[in-house]
């Protein structure tokens, strides 16, 4: 291996002696391990190698047995195969727990050699791997060669890619002495200090909560969910909305919205969990644009791929953003104790929010996985621009700047969506009682002219119940008061028309016209009839007023 393809650090003398006990120091040093740790259950390992090493962080438990067979070729690992199962097998209880499981426990057994590895060696070696897929007792072996720097194992792709690519880095390059920062990019820990922007968006996002609940519209108030009117009202996302009426701004205002208490709670959780590890990792500018970036992504896959009726609200998507983002930050952290911490901490609510079937908790409504997963995808590409932007010695990412940019943007806009809303509410607040279904009879005509007037006086928002009157004061013979109900109709549906269908005006209109001609007005009812005669050439409307030549010209006899 070349050195541009390892980073190699040429400034430092090189070091001498066994590569193997080079191989420990850096063990130590890089990957949290420990020559001093003593597991009654490894001591068969122990003295069937030259170097036993072990971490231990309370969650994690590794193992590592290196055999230096440099000067002796013959040299080998002293315990069976299952032998080094059976030792393994007993570490189980080392193991932290992951919800109701227990982590895996492992054991890497490494064979340093001073030339290529012999098909003999590969086919013992090989024999040294778990007993079932299933079981958490994870043994894998390994094979150094020295003289050709090459690597050897029958681990799984992800762990020869990972370990097996860094011992290659050591094989290929200049020794140099033990550091956790060896290659000078590594942060031995996060930045010091609380997660001050993390406090003030969840106390954005409970005053907000608390405004959902003072404008609630009634009967909803918040405990333990908000009706969808409400949400609606308030500027949850819907696609009809949002493509229909041109109203974009609820991309913004849907993500301070939350769907009920439990859904605000598990969100200030996730929230909080993210700020104490990827606010002080990214920096509180890249922390504010991650979570603009991450909401609106969310949003957009949601209002892409959510059905047109849905009103979807919720800081999920932004809160998946912060959380990917933050895992893939964690890895400019030295291979600690602490990194693991702050990436247990992370996937703890990325990875079940991910998994459809893990979320049974009740947040109120369904869950928008589309959020979720258009969230957490902007946060791992921002997590992948700023691992690559990120200066060898920076404690934070650069572009702090351009993040603050991004992220006052965003304000603005959130700033502009909050007006909106407010210019909205009054019209999707206002509340219409709509004749139920079970009052509405199979034939109209069917009613009374009292009946009908009660059915309007009961409701008198809508439009059917006014259009119903008339037609009963039609076959009535009452024409003035028919007109005056149907131009009643009219209003009550211009008022609502969101809610009906666009054929009503029209028949409404032909209605009046032909109530006016039965009152002797012919030149009104021509005028009134006059759009109706331009628009319909043929249909019920049309044979409606051509009966009573409403669309013939009035000069015309």
């Amino acid at each position: 291996m070349d050195n541009a393809v390892h980073n190699c650090d040429t400034t430092q003398p090189p070091e001498t002696g066994p590569f193997a006990a080079y191989l420990a120091r850096q063990l130590v040093a890089q990957k949290g391990y420990s020559h001093d740790l003593t597991v009654a259950e490894l001591e068969p390992a122990r003295a069937a190698c030259d170097y036993l090493l072990i971490r231990h962080d309370g969650m994690q438990f590794s193992a590592i047995c290196i055999v230096d067979c440099e000067a002796d070729a013959t040299h080998a690992f002293g315990l069976s195969v299952e032998q080094a199962r059976d030792a393994i097998d007993a570490c189980r209880g080392y193991a932290g727990r992951m919800g109701f499981s227990r982590m895996p426990v492992q054991l890497h057994v490494i064979e340093v050699r001073a030339g290529a590895v012999d098909t003999p060696t590969r086919q013992r070696l090989a024999a040294y791997k778990r007993r079932s897929i299933f079981s958490k007792g994870v043994l894998n072996a390994w094979a150094l060669d020295t003289a050709n720097a090459s690597v050897w194992s029958n681990a799984p792709a992800p762990m020869r890619w990972g370990l097996g690519r860094w011992f290659k880095g050591l094989l290929a390059c200049p020794r140099r002495a033990a550091s956790p920062d060896a290659d000078g990019q590594r942060l031995r820990a996060v930045t010091p200090g609380w997660p001050w922007l993390s406090f003030l968006i969840a106390a954005a996002l409970i005053a907000v909560y608390g405004l959902q609940i003072l404008f609630a519209i009634p009967p909803g108030n918040g405990v333990p969910g908000f009706d969808t009117q409400t949400l609606f009202a308030l500027g949850g996302l819907n696609p009809a909305a949002v493509f229909g009426n041109g109203e974009w701004y609820r991309l913004a205002s849907a993500i301070m919205l939350h769907g009920g208490l439990l859904h605000l709670l598990f969100n200030l959780v996730a929230l909080l969990l993210a700020g104490f590890s990827a606010e002080r990792l990214m920096g509180s500018a890249w922390f504010a644009a991650t979570f603009a970036l991450g909401g609106a992504s969310g949003a957009a896959l949601s209002l892409y791929l959510g059905p047109p009726g849905m009103v979807a609200v919720g800081a999920s998507g932004a809160i998946m953003a912060l959380l990917a983002a933050g895992l893939i930050c964690s890895f400019r952290l030295v291979d600690n104790a602490e990194r693991l911490q702050v990436q247990m901490r992370l996937m703890f609510m990325l990875i079940p929010s991910l998994i459809p079937s893990a979320t049974s908790h009740a947040i109120g409504g369904a869950t928008d996985y589309a959020a979720h997963f258009g969230g957490a995808l902007a946060g791992a590409l921002i997590g992948i621009l700023l691992r690559a932007i990120w200066r060898r010695h920076g404690a934070t990412p650069p572009g702090q700047a351009l993040a603050a940019l991004v992220a006052g943007a965003a304000l603005l806009l959130l700033a502009g969506s909050a007006t909106a809303v407010a210019k909205n509410y009054p019209r999707y607040a206002d509340v219409v009682e709509y004749i139920p279904a079970d009052a509405i009879p199979d034939r109209w005509s069917d009613l009374s002219a009292n009946e009908a007037a009660n059915l309007v006086a009961a409701y008198p928002e809508d439009p059917r119940g006014h259009y119903t009157l008339g037609r009963r004061l039609l076959i009535d013979e009452r024409y003035v008061d028919a007109e005056r109900a149907f131009r009643d109709a009219l209003a009550a549906y211009r008022a609502h028309a969101d809610d009906f269908l666009d054929a009503f005006e029209p028949e409404v209109r032909m209605f009046i016209a032909l109530s006016l001609a039965l009152q002797g007005q012919s030149a009104e009812a021509r005028r009134e009839a006059a759009p109706l005669c331009a628009q319909f050439h043929q249909g019920e409307i049309h044979q409606a007023l051509a009966a009573t030549d409403l669309c013939k010209p009035a000069d015309q006899p």
